[in-house]
């Protein structure tokens, strides 16, 4: 399981730092996910703004 949340984009990361957000900040507090596999065709991944496939966090603090 991952331990970091990126609090820009949410990914869910194993590392304290987001490949795709430079200067983000990273929690550990964050709570439940969502995997997605194909955004394009996903209303979740439409209505979090979530363009490219993986895990990510609903909540981060």
């Amino acid at each position: 399981m991952s331990d970091f949340a990126c609090k820009e984009c949410h990914l869910l990361l194993q590392e304290n730092n987001c490949p795709r957000c430079v200067d983000s900040e990273i929690s550990r507090e964050w709570q439940g996910f969502v995997e997605v596999l194909n955004p394009e065709k996903s209303e979740i991944a439409k209505e979090m703004g979530i363009k490219t496939p993986g895990r990510y966090a609903l909540r981060v603090r």
